[in-house]
């Protein structure tokens, strides 16, 4: 019964949302530009972090959502990198309060969303290592921090999978931090391939950053495998693979993010 309530309640409330968030999308653009001299871009990525920000804090499938950031604030703009269990996953980044971007490519593929997504200036990770690289330099350099799912994809599993290297590459070429997230209960709450939410717990933990270090590919590895021990420290602490057995290690010999035919080091999805 629980459930039956929370889907009728929180499908409904999530398509409010969105349409007033639609509606408001005009004023919002025009709000940006006079008041702040804000480029269309820069709000757009703005007001989707407050959307998040909305659905998790009114929305209750995802609530409570637990946030715990260090005592000692986050080093901006950054590189964020999370483990990828569930399509709300993303929202969950309303939470943190800086302006980001997203490195992602399923999302292109929805219609509205896509419209958006462009507007916003965010990179879709289909086009291979030069949008990733490109996109992703230019909303480092305008202030914005990136999110990038380094496992390319939801797990199917719950397990962690290998980290890919674009992320890490992109840190080492701009000397930007990388701040791994580690996110607990999202798949609990709607696993890939199901479409009713299930009620569970979400927190998200920001764990410390991690600065390049030296250059090149043996920089990229070493910065990759600390943030993928990090996140896989995180999930066992907190008790995410008790009923899933020993997590893999494969996360130690990531490849890089794109397709291996776009890709400067010949890495395969």
């Amino acid at each position: 019964m629980k459930k039956i309530l929370l889907n009728l309640y929180c499908w409904p409330a999530f398509l409010l949302v969105t349409l007033l968030g639609l509606a408001l999308v005009p004023a919002i653009l025009l709000g940006g530009r006079l008041l702040h001299g804000r480029g269309v871009a820069t709000t757009m990525r703005r007001a989707i972090r407050v959307y998040g920000w909305v659905l998790v804090r009114l929305v209750p499938f995802f609530a409570p959502v637990r946030l715990h950031i260090p005592a000692a604030g986050l080093p901006t703009p950054a590189i964020f990198v999370a483990n990828h269990n569930s399509a709300i996953d993303p929202y969950l980044f309303g939470t943190i309060a800086v302006e980001n971007s997203f490195v992602t490519s399923w999302p292109f593929r929805i219609p509205v969303y896509n419209f958006f997504m462009r507007l916003a200036g965010y990179a879709n990770a289909d086009g291979g290592w030069p949008e990733i690289a490109g996109k992703g330099r230019q909303l480092l350099a305008a202030g914005s921090s990136l999110i990038i799912w380094p496992e390319g994809h939801r797990s199917r599993d719950g397990r962690l999978a290998r980290f890919k290297n674009g992320a890490f590459r992109l840190a080492v070429e701009t000397g930007r931090p990388v701040i791994p997230v580690c996110i607990i209960g999202s798949g609990q709450v709607l696993p890939p391939g199901q479409r009713l939410l299930n009620p569970a717990r979400i927190s998200l933990h920001i764990l410390a950053p991690l600065y390049p270090e030296g250059e090149g590919e043996e920089a990229v590895r070493r910065l990759r495998e600390e943030a993928w021990k990090g996140i896989e420290g995180c999930l066992r602490q907190r008790g995410h693979f008790a009923d899933l057995g020993q997590p893999r290690r494969a996360g130690l010999h990531g490849a890089a993010i794109c397709p291996a035919r776009r890709c400067p080091s010949g890495g395969k999805e």
